[in-house]
């Protein structure tokens, strides 16, 4: 049971026309004493119901009523009142097993009602209350007093006073969780809270938290832009950053070689979803960069007083928060000593500089369900070659304005080209408004992509005609972003006159054959289409001549007619003794005669199989493909006939090896058919 802000204690001062309020933290010491005899009194009163237990007495243990009331409040985190187990009380009593059976006061009371409705027509008048409740008492071998003390055992007043830990907190404990709550109390109203961080200071303060971090704080401004937003994402806090104007800072805290970032977290007032769980979350981020350390007598409010300087380096040079109770908005300055009175933020989050792993889990933060779902999409669609080339990363680094950082949800990186991404989301009208006023900086470049909802187009409509956009609803579709990325970003064209078609017709000559997938990264390309048209350029330089050298097949990939030559005449060595073969025992001999097609696919060597007219491929059905040599007309040939006609022709620069034939099944000698009859074979299923 938290209190709210209105039961703080707080002091509200008008400084330089602005309302501030100072909230009352117990310092180390304070009320200890006082705290203590409340702890007492708490225990004295353990095992006992709610109407026995006077909150007059709890709150004269303090003195102060409105402190006292949040004290209360806070020992609820030990203390809790439980309602009495049924089955020890009714023991107690000696009831009937029938009165153990029912099991708790809410059937006791059905078992009343209906009583009630049999005996006394549903309706049971003040004379005769006496009398019914004594005779449905003696059902169950109980006196009056007794069943109206069960009918009422679950009630508020019956609870007992329970407490949950082995033994009673200390009052430096209570102390401490009470100044938490009233730090959370008052970020649960809050719009905004905003730090002024000093880089150089803060990246000091972590590597001595983590020694192992010093690479992190080397690489300037940047890693801390990157450590900030890792914070905000783990915990699930709406941001922003901008540079802190030095001008609005006193003379003696500017560190002329240290630039200041501004981050702005966004209060459960300015953001959609339940305010006590996102305040939470904002406080519990609040106190992880209070622990970088606050410069002392920082405050905003009176810029005019003078401040001394910190003999430490501290992080945080300004910390303040815009919170909103009775209708009035105040501002809430974090003093120096703040994190002394706070409890350390939990473990279940790092604050250490993420290491190599723990950076990879950064691309696993999003800050919508949206974000997520676009990109595993996209990440699906890269790892089956789907994604054109594009490589998608998660928040890269920083933009640099000229009034402001603008961080990008993606990165999209193809070579040499790096497009950045941006989700709009709807929000609020402010954050629209903050929005559009970072995307009119960004107008001139031609490297920002935006996506947008449909129902926030108009919001953005000021901005959209600068810049290459995709509107979705509900869910953003990777391939509408592809098909952005192609009309606006495609470099087919250079990517054409990049290739070198001398080295690559060179390496199909030296190799014989490059699959297709080689050939992708060979030419520049990155979908079949570009492929073919590429690969029509390495194949032209035989334009002209009696037979091509270089040939290039979809499915296959490029390859010199020599190598695939040899490829057939040694199948067909293999082939024509047996006359007829499975697919399967076809592609397996092909494998084991030629090295180069080992971890090639299965459909590609099909595809090889089916350039050659010495070879006939039957579909009897989808799960069944046979092999069979075509015989001259006639079929009279014999085996050993045949396969002198294929004679293995040897080439001096890749020497065919003795390999042993693969084994298979023995098949009968298929019969001959008359060859006036036409052969009926069934058509290609998988073109």
């Amino acid at each position: 049971m938290r209190f709210s802000l209105q039961d703080v204690r707080k002091s509200v001062q008008r400084r330089n026309g602005e309302l501030s309020v100072s909230l009352h933290f117990l310092h180390s010491g304070e009320l200890h004493t006082e705290i203590a005899r409340l702890i007492a009194y708490y225990e004295s009163a353990s095992g006992e119901p709610q109407r026995s237990f006077s909150f007059d007495d709890a709150r004269a243990c303090i003195g102060d009523y409105r402190m006292a009331n949040c004290l209360i409040a806070t020992l609820s985190n030990w203390y809790s009142w439980q309602p009495r187990e049924w089955t020890p009380v009714v023991q107690a009593m000696g009831a009937t097993a029938e009165l153990l059976a029912l099991a708790s006061p809410v059937q006791l009371r059905l078992a009343l009602y209906t009583y009630v409705n049999e005996h006394y027509h549903g309706f049971l008048s003040v004379q005769h209350r006496g009398e019914a409740l004594q005779a449905f008492a003696a059902q169950f071998q109980l006196t009056s007093a007794d069943l109206e003390y069960l009918l009422l055992l679950d009630s508020e007043e019956e609870a007992v006073l329970t407490r949950q830990g082995p033994q009673a907190p200390e009052p430096s404990a209570v102390a401490v969780l009470y100044n938490q709550w009233v730090f959370e109390a008052a970020l649960f109203n809050a719009s905004s809270v905003r730090f002024v961080i000093d880089c150089a200071a803060f990246a000091a303060r972590q590597v001595s938290a983590d020694r192992s971090a010093a690479p992190f704080t080397t690489t300037g401004i940047g890693s801390v832009i990157k450590r900030l937003g890792y914070l905000a994402r783990r915990l699930g806090v709406y941001y922003d950053l901008e540079y802190a104007p030095s001008t609005q800072l006193p003379a003696d805290e500017v560190v002329a070689s240290s630039p200041l970032l501004a981050l702005t977290l966004y209060g459960p007032q300015d953001v959609t979803g339940a305010p006590q769980q996102y305040g939470l979350r904002l406080a519990r981020l609040c106190r992880m960069l209070l622990g970088y350390g606050v410069a002392k007598n920082s405050s905003s409010q009176s810029s005019s007083r003078p401040r001394r300087k910190s003999l430490l380096p501290a992080g945080i040079v300004q910390a303040e928060a815009r919170i909103h109770f009775l209708q009035q908005a105040y501002t809430f300055s974090m003093t120096a000593n703040l994190p002394d009175l706070l409890p350390a933020p939990e473990s279940q989050v790092n604050t250490s500089t993420p290491s190599s792993r723990q950076s990879s889990d950064e691309s696993e933060l999003f800050d919508s369900s949206i974000e997520q779902s676009f990109s595993e999409a996209f990440i699906s669609l890269a790892t089956s070659n789907g994604a054109d080339g594009w490589q998608l990363e998660r928040e890269p680094e920083p933009l640099l304005l000229d009034k402001g950082i603008f961080i990008p949800d993606f990165a999209l990186t193809r070579g040499q080209k790096r497009i950045y991404m941006e989700i709009l989301g709807f929000w609020t009208a402010s954050y629209r408004e903050r929005k559009v006023q970072k995307l009119q900086q960004l107008q001139g470049r031609d490297d920002l992509l935006l996506a947008l909802p449909t129902e926030a187009y108009e919001s953005f409509a000021a901005v959209m005609p600068h810049f290459p956009f995709v509107v979705y609803s509900h869910q953003l579709s990777a391939t509408e972003v592809l098909q952005v990325l192609r009309k606006q970003y495609d470099d087919f064209l250079q990517r054409l006159e990049s290739i070198d078609v001398a080295a690559v017709r060179e390496r199909v000559e030296r190799e014989g054959f490059l699959a297709e997938h080689l050939c992708y990264e060979l030419l520049h390309c990155f979908r079949r289409s570009e492929l073919q048209q590429a690969a029509e350029r390495v194949v032209a330089q035989d334009d002209g001549k009696e037979t091509k050298e270089i040939l290039f097949v979809a499915g296959m990939g490029l390859y010199h007619h020599r190598w695939l030559e040899r490829v057939k005449q040694s199948f067909l060595q293999w082939l024509v003794p047996l006359r007829t073969v499975s697919l399967f025992e076809a592609v397996q001999a092909i494998r084991v005669h030629n090295p180069r097609l080992q971890d090639c696919a299965d459909t590609m060597i099909e595809t090889i199989l089916s350039l050659w007219p010495e070879v006939l491929l039957h579909r009897d059905s989808i799960f069944d493909t046979t092999v069979e040599a075509v015989l001259e007309q006639g079929g009279d040939s014999e085996p050993a006939t045949i396969a002198a006609e294929f004679e293995l022709v040897q080439i001096p620069d890749e020497p065919v090896k003795d390999v042993k034939k693969p084994a298979r099944e023995r098949r009968g000698a298929p019969k001959k058919q008359s060859s006036s009859a036409s052969e009926m074979v069934q058509g290609d299923l998988w073109v």
